[in-house]
């Protein structure tokens, strides 16, 4: 058989999916050459740390004079006291607190800078080495004698630890924009018979019963490893549990809503499989906001994963109260709450669709 009209074939194939070529063949592989320009730098200078007074007699000037050494390895956040920091280190709203003392000014005095760090930001610590010398070294331009001292504030967790608690949002992702939209478009076919002997909204309230199960079952299995490999992860914590669910609905939503909008084509599969990876690129997974450069870091903050992941990493690798995340259990409600809605009218759409022809 000639090639010719095999290529032919393959062409029309091209131009009848070139949106879904382009996104695979193009968009993926410029972001990821993109992304390699992420790791230039080893030491990052984006990362938010506090510069709080040790006392009151600390001095404006001894603040902006730390804040301007810190500037140069971090991005230095003024506080008025040691302890909002510290809430702010909890929140990870900031990842370091740098104490200064009294007498930066003064010839002869011993000063000492702590730089504080959370224990359970583990991706952090070895950063923060390079951080606290940096500080030390610099220091030497003030007349008295300053010591810098680093710190763990809250318990210390491994690696491992931190990285399960952080999975456990992430494992939920690949199953709401792989599996659960795959599952759904194989049974494509039967949605006209369901709509005739039922609707597709008693389908997809059985089908949220049946994921809410098996994601359960998913987190369930996920948290016996974890208990049988030792890891200090309180996977049943019932805030860290009701946060997973919410997430979990609310980006199966969305998944579903660009299923039914696009009719279950490869194109909102692909679609589907971007926003996954959008996600895990700029939802901060693992690294502190910042971290990478400081676009990075305000792209975070738009992102309902990555405040989700800081509220579970909170309650069940620290043991956080949810009281200190009001805001930003508010908001991946109110995102769960607007996810529903665009499911809801992607299903109207496809309906009305269905029955135009």
């Amino acid at each position: 058989m000639a090639v010719g009209p095999l290529a032919e074939k393959e062409l029309h194939w091209v131009r009848r999916n070139w949106r879904a070529v382009a996104l695979v063949f193009l968009l993926v592989p410029a972001s990821f050459g993109l992304a390699t320009a992420s790791f230039d730098r080893t030491v990052p200078r984006d990362v938010p740390v506090a510069v709080a007074p040790a006392s009151d007699a600390v001095t404006g000037d001894e603040l902006q004079a730390v804040a301007g050494l810190t500037r140069s390895v971090a991005a230095p956040r003024q506080f008025d006291s040691p302890a909002a920091a510290r809430t702010a280190l909890r929140r990870e709203a900031v990842y370091g607190v740098v104490t200064v003392g009294h007498g930066l000014y003064e010839p002869g005095a011993n000063v000492t800078l702590s730089f504080a760090i959370d224990g359970g930001m583990v991706t952090y610590v070895q950063p923060s080495r390079a951080v606290a010398a940096t500080l030390d070294d610099r220091a030497s331009v003030f007349p008295s004698t300053v010591t810098v001292e680093r710190r763990f504030v809250g318990p210390e967790r491994t690696l491992p630890e931190f990285l399960f608690a952080t999975g456990l949002v992430y494992l939920l992702a690949i199953y709401a924009f792989t599996y659960v939209p795959y599952h759904l478009a194989r049974e494509r076919r039967v949605f006209d018979r369901v709509r005739v002997e039922s609707s597709l909204w008693a389908m997809l309230a059985a089908k949220a019963a049946l994921f809410g199960v098996l994601g359960a079952v998913a987190i369930g299995c996920m948290g016996l490893v974890g208990a049988a490999l030792g890891y200090r992860v309180a996977v049943t914590d019932p805030a860290a549990l009701g946060v997973l669910a919410v997430t979990g609905a609310s980006l199966v939503a969305v998944s579903l809503g660009v299923s039914f909008l696009t009719r279950f084509s490869v194109a909102g599969r692909f679609v589907n499989v971007a926003l996954l990876g959008g996600l895990v690129a700029f939802a901060n997974p693992v690294y502190p906001t910042g971290f990478f450069s400081a676009t990075r870091r305000a792209l975070a903050g738009w992102v309902p994963v990555y405040h989700a992941t800081v509220a579970v990493r909170a309650f069940a690798l620290k043991d956080l109260s949810p009281g200190l995340f009001t805001d930003r259990l508010l908001l991946v409600g109110g995102v769960a709450a607007a996810s529903l809605c665009w499911l809801a009218a992607s299903v109207v759409v496809f309906e009305r669709r269905g029955r135009n022809g």
